[in-house]
């Protein structure tokens, strides 16, 4: 069994209505962050939360390299 890096919850917040935007963006941070170590970032949950002002995302995941469950290798030009 070979164990994956734990990537934990990225967060983000923007004006209200715009929950899709901060998961976006919480995704986008994420997968930066796997990327930094030659990884890609695996989704698990998104919780979005619409507030008056403000709506936040909270996106958790891992990061998976080569020979990880979930990694997908990148397709060829």
């Amino acid at each position: 069994m070979r164990i994956v890096g734990i990537l934990g919850m990225t967060a983000a917040m923007v004006l209200s209505g715009c929950a899709d935007m901060a998961a976006d963006m919480a995704v986008r941070e994420a997968q930066a962050k796997c990327a930094k170590e030659g990884k890609q970032f695996v989704q698990d949950k998104v919780d979005k939360t619409e507030m008056i002002v403000v709506s936040a995302a909270q996106v958790s995941g891992h990061c998976v390299g080569p020979g990880d469950p979930g990694y997908v290798p990148p397709k060829e030009s």
